[in-house]
């Protein structure tokens, strides 16, 4: 399209993180009921209504302007501080003539008098709508960030309500009958008692199925949208929320930022690409961006998952505590969780020779061993959703595989969004031998986690070397940027998929520029265990930037299979029922999945 500027690899929108120019704009008992909503299987969920907000309002084309109106959303969560609107932004920051974009937006209003300002929320994914998290859990949101914050939500682009909208498939062909029982949805089947000879030959066939898989989905989405996917990388979302700023809150304010999961991503490009311009920002379960930015998708695991075995560990141990009924995997209470373990992946592995016929489900099909461990992996994430787990995997190893089987069907809704944020990300590939991928995702699989062949149709980020277009920026760093305002960094010591040691990497580049506070519990993010000591520390950061001690460990007050036992009094109480409750809802929204039944 005639680009005024060549791709920016290393350069922070020129020297200091300045802007390209532009015209200037005018500008307790509540837990027990959500582990039972939580356990809902993920298909299930789906049937029913499209959850959504609809198109409020018709953007207005000026550059900046918003317009707020009632959000029409569905579900129980409506509230007068709930509005919806839209802003329309330059499509590329680079070249005017590109023409525009439109970012879908929510605004949960303050409460409390006097206003500090407004907080932007990612809810991660990438793929997941901020747009209708803000306006269906703003109120819960503002128990972490303070009832005096305006929160707002967006819809990054090519997500849920902005436009363009990554949509590929077209017609008659969905992305999801495209994919359905292909080993992107089905995972790569193995079994740990295989010799490497044997799994290596299966797993590079299987490998070389995903590759004309990539090729085709990518070679589709460009002649269906062509240029359009340019845009749709973190580099230019960030100055997407620098134009929302500066549109809502004027040109001199500072950004006020939280991002869960691939909102870390996010958090970290826009911190060091504007370290000028930063004021409150927090990020919770913390991904690599320097490694999401440089290398190797395939390279990313060894690091991913190096929690993951951890929080493995503890989801025997809980449930060897517990015992039957609570967690019917065990025997007994307090059976080894060894044996508890030996006997859950023995099943799996019986199910790589002879996989479990499902005929009573919606969509009848084949339980395998890569499908039992896609339902692990997406479990293991929410502690609070393990009784729903344990109690799936005992039915399944009973022969009874309906609810594991429902809740790793793919999403019907699903396209490649993540595809064309990650894939804009990264480095240029050249193509992959499927022997150099199998050989170190092996390795990681027996010497760091057996899940490590599933995170890679659980977190797609694969086959960026068959992307068909080049996006007008790629931030590669750097990471280490002294900022206007130091950022609050959150981080579960037994993360599944974004481990502690990502909180550590981050906070050794910014050093003086972040604080780092560890969670002493499992799950994704902090908000899988609610922590009253974790909620007043970000309550204090927001407040008035009060950093917590060097060093400081929170303890989780909701232990995994604890039901109602619950530590904290008074008001901490009810901000832990809404951390619990926010909690299942950010594992949904990050998995583009409804949660009306929640709010």
């Amino acid at each position: 399209m005639g680009d005024k500027s060549p791709i920016l690899d290393n350069e922070p929108g020129g020297p200091g993180g300045k802007r390209p120019k532009r015209k200037d704009v005018g500008v307790s008992r509540f837990i027990l009921l959500l582990i039972l909503c939580a356990t809902i299987p993920a298909t299930l969920l789906l049937v029913g209504p499209k959850l959504g907000l609809g198109k409020e309002i018709e953007e207005d084309n000026a550059l900046g302007k918003v317009t707020w109106t009632a959000c029409r959303q569905r579900g129980s969560g409506g509230s007068p501080l709930a509005e919806c609107g839209a802003i329309t932004v330059p499509l590329d920051y680079f070249n005017e003539s590109a023409g525009t974009a439109s970012i879908g937006l929510s605004r949960y209003r303050a409460s409390v008098s006097p206003r500090k300002g407004i907080v932007l929320i990612n809810p991660g994914g990438p793929g997941g709508s901020g747009k209708t998290f803000v306006a269906m859990a703003g109120k819960l949101l503002q128990t972490l960030v303070g009832e005096d914050y305006d929160v707002i939500g967006f819809d990054p682009r090519g997500i849920g309500d902005s436009r363009p909208s990554t949509k590929c498939f077209t017609g008659d062909t969905s992305y999801t009958t495209f994919v359905r029982n292909t080993v992107l949805t089905r995972s790569y089947d193995l079994a740990s008692n295989l010799s490497d000879t044997e799994a290596k030959k299966m797993l590079v066939r299987q490998q070389r199925e995903a590759e004309a898989l990539y090729k085709t989905q990518f070679d589709i989405c460009g002649k269906t949208m062509g240029d359009q996917l340019r845009y749709m990388g973190t580099s230019t979302v960030v100055r997407d929320i620098d134009f929302i700023t500066t549109a809502l809150e004027g040109p001199d304010a500072l950004i006020n930022f939280y991002g869960f999961s691939y909102g870390t991503i996010l958090g970290q490009y826009l911190v060091n690409m504007f370290p000028d311009r930063v004021g409150r920002v927090a990020i919770d379960g913390v991904a690599d961006a320097s490694a999401w930015a440089s290398e190797p998708y395939y390279t990313w695991y060894r690091g991913w998952l190096s929690s993951t075995t951890d929080a493995y560990d503890i989801f025997f141990q809980r449930c060897s505590e517990v015992g039957p009924p609570h967690c019917p995997l065990a025997q007994e209470k307090g059976e080894d969780p060894s044996d508890i373990k030996d006997r859950l992946e023995n099943f799996i592995d019986s199910l790589f020779y002879e996989p479990m016929s499902v005929p009573d489900t919606n969509v009848p099909g084949l339980l395998t061993a890569g499908r039992m461990r896609m339902f692990l992996l997406g479990n293991l994430v929410a502690p609070l959703s393990w009784p729903y787990m344990s109690n799936a995997l005992a039915l399944a190893m009973g022969g009874h595989g309906a609810a594991v089987l429902e809740a790793v069907q793919p999403n019907p809704r699903a396209e490649l969004t993540r595809s064309a944020v990650s894939c804009n990300d990264q480095k240029p590939l050249a193509p992959l031998a499927p022997e150099t991928v199998v050989d170190e995702v092996l390795d990681v699989f027996h010497k760091v986690s057996r899940l490590a062949f599933t995170v890679i149709t659980t977190e797609p980020d694969a086959g960026c070397q068959y992307w068909p277009v080049t996006p007008p920026e790629r931030f590669q760093g750097p990471w280490n940027r002294t900022l206007s305002n130091p950022i609050l960094i959150l981080s579960n010591e037994a993360d599944p998929v974004t481990p502690l040691r990502n909180g550590e990497i981050v906070h050794k580049f910014l050093e003086n520029s972040s604080s780092l506070v560890i969670q002493n519990s499992p799950g994704h993010c902090t908000l899988a265990m609610p922590s009253a000591c974790t909620n007043n520390v970000t309550r204090a950061f927001f407040a008035d930037g009060t950093l917590p001690a060097k060093g400081m460990h929170c303890p989780a007050d909701y232990p995994p299979f604890s039901g109602a036992a619950i530590k904290a009094l008074s008001e901490d109480s009810g901000r832990l029922d809404a951390q619990a409750k926010l909690g299942l809802i950010l594992d949904l929204a990050r998995k583009g999945l409804p949660y009306d039944h929640l709010v």
